[in-house]
C-alpha cells in the first residue's frame, strides 16, 4: 500500500478501499455516553432493532470516565422515565453513595458507585435488546444526498461499516453530524470560546473533617469576598475560592494553576474529603491539540493542589489519596448541530411550554469560564422541543444530550445528566418510530410520539420550580 501512496508537502492521497460491512440496524445511536445508553434503550424497547457504538470500553462516557459520579440537578417530578427508573434501579443494587438537595442545581445530587452504576447501565441495555459494540471509534460517514447510510468505525478489527436507517449522534462532540456536514456552532455566539474542560481530583482519606470545617468557616468570616460558593447543611459542607492562598501560592511558584478557585467538600462524620478539580479554559475539545494539552495539564494541576491542599489547611496531616479512576477529562461544551428549533436561554428562563415538548428541565446555566469563574442562573421549567432534537440539514439524523441544537447559554443548563437522559430517550423512541413506519423525521405525528413516552413514564408538563 505505500507504494500506492500519492504526498504532496501537507497531505497524503490514500487510495481507495473496500471496506466490510460489520453490522446493520435500523436505528444506529453513535455515543455510549449518558444520552447514547438512553436513547439505544428507548429505541430497543419500541421495537426497532437497535445498535450502540461506544469508542471507550465502558458504558457512561463522561459518568464512568472523568467520573462524574454526581447526578446534578435531578427532580423526580420533573425527570421521570429512563433517568428515574436508572435512579431507582441504582438504589436496589445499593449503587447510591448518598443523596442531597443543592438548590444551587435546583434538584437533588445524586452519588453513584461508578462500578454499580456500569453494571446496573450494562443490563439495562441487554434487557431492552439493543446490541452493543465497545472499543470502536467513529472515524466517517457514508452518505446519499441529505442521508447518511452509513457510519465508518474503527477498532482492533480494523475498518468496518455500520449501516442504518436512522442515526443518533449521542457522542457529545457532535461528531457525525459534522462528518456528514450538517451545520453546526461551537462556543459562545460571540467570541466562539467554549466552557472549561475539567478532570476531577482525588478523594483524600485520613482527613479531620471537624478541623478543616472549623477552619473554613473562621477564613469565611474573616476574607467572606474569597469564598465564592459554600454550603453548611451538615452534616455535609462545600467551600469554594480561596483567591488570596492560591495566589500567594502561585506566586511563589508552589502550585502549578492559572486559575482562583478549588472546591472543597466533605461530611462531619467521616474523614474524607473530595477536591475539585482542574480547570482548563479557552481550549476546543474537537481539537486534538487542544485535548492533549488539557489532559496534561489537568494533571499537573491536581498534583499541584492536592500538595497546596495539604500546606495550607488544618486537618489533612494524615491524609492519603484515594484514586477516583476516572481515565478522560470532562468537556462541557463543543459543537451544537443546527435543528428544526434552537432552543435560546430566553425560552429558558421564561419557562416555555412547547406543543411538541418531549420533556422537562429545571436545572440552572451553569457557565464555567475564565480563571475559575462559574456562574449559575436560575431558570423556570421549562419544555424541550422535539425539533431541537431534528437535525435541519441531515435528514435521518437524531441528536441527543449535549450537541442537541440550544444556544451557548442553553446548552449551560441542558448538558446536565437528568436532561441528556431525557433527550436521549425522546430521541431513541422518535428514531424507532421513524425506522419502523417509514417516516421522515420532520413529518413524524409528535402526538404519537409523546403518547409512546408517556407510556414510558416520561414527564411531559411540570409546573414552574
Amino acid at each position: 500500500m505505500k507504494e500506492n501512496l500519492q504526498m504532496n508537502k501537507n497531505n497524503i492521497l490514500i487510495p481507495a478501499q473496500e471496506v466490510p460491512i460489520l453490522r446493520e440496524a435500523e436505528v444506529v445511536v453513535a455515543g455510549g455516553g449518558i444520552a447514547g445508553l438512553a436513547a439505544a434503550i428507548a429505541s430497543a424497547r419500541c421495537g426497532a432493532k437497535t445498535l450502540l457504538i461506544e469508542r471507550y470500553g465502558c458504558l457512561g462516557g463522561t459518568v464512568s470516565g472523568v467520573p462524574m459520579k454526581w447526578v446534578g440537578g435531578y427532580n423526580a417530578t420533573i425527570h421521570g422515565g429512563i433517568m428515574a427508573e436508572l435512579i431507582d434501579k441504582l438504589r436496589q443494587a445499593d449503587g447510591i453513595i448518598r443523596e442531597f438537595y443543592n438548590e444551587n442545581v435546583s434538584g437533588y445530587m445524586v452519588g453513584m458507585y461508578i462500578d454499580i452504576f456500569k453494571a446496573v447501565a450494562l443490563k439495562m441495555l441487554e434487557d431492552a435488546g439493543a446490541e452493543l459494540l465497545l472499543h470502536t471509534l467513529i472515524t466517517d460517514v457514508v452518505s446519499e444526498g441529505r442521508e447518511i447510510t452509513g457510519l465508518v468505525v474503527e477498532n482492533k478489527s480494523g475498518r468496518q461499516v455500520i449501516l442504518g436507517k436512522r442515526f443518533i449522534d449521542a457522542t457529545g462532540d457532535g461528531d457525525v453530524a459534522a462528518r456528514a456536514g450538517a451545520a453546526y456552532w461551537k462556543g459562545d455566539e460571540e467570541s466562539g470560546k467554549m466552557q472549561a474542560m475539567t478532570h476531577y481530583g482525588p478523594v483524600l482519606e485520613g482527613v479531620d473533617n471537624e478541623v478543616l470545617l472549623d477552619y473554613m468557616l473562621k477564613y469565611k468570616d474573616k476574607y467572606p469576598e474569597e469564598i465564592v460558593e459554600w454550603s453548611t447543611d451538615l452534616p455535609r459542607f462545600s467551600f469554594a475560592g480561596f483567591s488570596r492562598l492560591l495566589k500567594d501560592s502561585r506566586e511563589k511558584g508552589i502550585i502549578h494553576m492559572n486559575y482562583d478557585c478549588i472546591w472543597i467538600s466533605g461530611e462531619i462524620g467521616t474523614n474524607r474529603v473530595t477536591i475539585d478539580g482542574s480547570f482548563i479554559p479557552f481550549v476546543d475539545g474537537t481539537n486534538v491539540l487542544d485535548l492533549t494539552y488539557a489532559e496534561t495539564e489537568s494533571i499537573k494541576q491536581i498534583t499541584s493542589f492536592v500538595s497546596f491542599i495539604r500546606q495550607n489547611f488544618p486537618g489533612f496531616e494524615n491524609s492519603h489519596r484515594k484514586d477516583r479512576g476516572g481515565f478522560s477529562i470532562g468537556v462541557r461544551e463543543t459543537r451544537r448541530v443546527m435543528g428544526e428549533y434552537l432552543l435560546t436561554e430566553e425560552d429558558i428562563l421564561q419557562g416555555k411550554k412547547f406543543l411538541d415538548g418531549i420533556g422537562c428541565n429545571c436545572t440552572p446555566m451553569d457557565i464555567h469560564s475564565s480563571r475559575g469563574h462559574q456562574s449559575w442562573t436560575q431558570v423556570k421549567t421549562y419544555d424541550i422541543p422535539y425539533r431541537c432534537l431534528i437535525s435541519a440539514t441531515i435528514d435521518n439524523l437524531f441528536m441527543a444530550g449535549r450537541c442537541i441544537s440550544a444556544t451557548h447559554k442553553a446548552l449551560a443548563s441542558i448538558r446536565f445528566i437528568p436532561c441528556c437522559v431525557i433527550t436521549g430517550q425522546a430521541a431513541g423512541t422518535a428514531a424507532a418510530l421513524t425506522a419502523k413506519r417509514n417516516v421522515s423525521l420532520k413529518k413524524l405525528d409528535t402526538n404519537k410520539l409523546l403518547t409512546e413516552l408517556k407510556k414510558q413514564g416520561a414527564i411531559l408538563k411540570a409546573s414552574n420550580v
